[in-house]
């Protein structure tokens, strides 16, 4: 209900319904016998963020896991970061400190651009990426329309 309120443009009116919301049980969580045991039941259920080309992520902009575990940031010195848990984990190579946009295109690929448009670094995924995923075990990946992974940065657990 909440998510048809913003939708629809009625944000103040989806803030204030929130706390009744949230205060009232699901009707499918009361009648539900279904309980989570384990830690790898609960990792199944884990919300990778993913981003489909057309997506652009600019300067002083950041893309974030499901569980925030995992940030990628164009940053405002012109670096591409990837961190996990609060620490750098890895950067896009001979970017800094040129760096202005991150860019997962329509062909495939992912391209960072500096200020001109000239590409500064590409994971080569051009024509093999479907989409990128910010995962929650702080990996990031290009996946395939496979949903295999043709490109990581190799930081997962």
């Amino acid at each position: 209900m909440i998510k048809n309120l913003v939708w629809r443009g009625l944000p103040a009116l989806a803030l204030a319904a929130l706390p009744v919301l949230a205060a009232v049980p699901a009707a499918d969580a009361a009648s539900s016998s279904r309980t989570v045991h384990s830690v790898r039941a609960q990792e199944s259920l884990r919300a990778d963020s993913r981003f489909y080309a057309p997506a652009t992520l600019g300067k002083n902009q950041a893309w974030t896991s499901g569980n925030g575990r995992a940030i990628l940031r164009v940053q405002s010195d012109g670096n591409v970061v990837l961190y996990k848990d609060n620490r750098p984990a890895w950067q896009a190579p001979n970017v800094y400190p040129n760096a202005d946009r991150l860019v997962m295109q329509e062909d495939g690929n992912l391209v960072v651009y500096n200020k001109a448009g000239q590409p500064l670094w590409a994971a080569g995924t051009w024509h093999k990426g479907r989409y990128l995923a910010v995962q929650d075990d702080g990996n990031v990946v290009v996946y395939n329309n496979a949903n295999r992974p043709v490109w990581a940065t190799n930081t997962g657990d």
